[in-house]
């Protein structure tokens, strides 16, 4: 039941692309999130039988940013990207953010401890929450945001 009442309340605090401020967000939202018509440009490798309700966005956000792999293996020097479940130590995800890795979520609002934790530390300069999954990276030169998008 609570997390219905995560979603309504994500529903209600969250932005729209207009309620977003960072140029790097905006042109994600702009140009991929709220376009229907945005194709995948590019490959992604996702690990065997993946497939959430949100497989169809994920793959476009990570085609849209060159991403070739996504992994859920933290041990693969291979992948550009890493899917976490919420269940993994901080102090291994944080090393590969600040490696310049980009990590998905699970689920953040059913690991609220640890998705709040991660997004706490100084090497996470951007978190994207978009209820279902949420996407952590390091960008150079970007100050420290978080951001609560929404998506129907």
């Amino acid at each position: 039941m609570r997390y219905y009442f995560d979603y309504i309340y994500h529903f209600l605090v969250s932005n729209s692309r207009h309620g977003t401020h960072s140029p790097f967000v905006y042109a994600l939202t702009e140009k991929v999130i709220y376009n229907p018509s945005y194709k995948s440009p590019n490959f992604v490798e996702f690990p065997e039988g993946f497939n959430p309700n949100y497989f169809p966005l994920l793959k476009k956000i990570l085609s849209f940013w060159e991403v070739n792999m996504l992994s859920d293996d933290l041990q693969n020097p291979d992948a550009q990207s890493y899917l976490v479940n919420g269940k993994e130590d901080s102090e291994v995800i944080l090393p590969l953010i600040d490696a310049g890795k980009i990590i998905v979520f699970h689920e953040p609002y059913k690991q609220k401890r640890q998705w709040k934790k991660l997004i706490a530390d100084q090497r996470v300069t951007v978190s994207i929450n978009l209820f279902n999954f949420g996407i952590l990276m390091k960008r150079d030169g970007q100050r420290k945001q978080d951001f609560l998008l929404r998506y129907l």
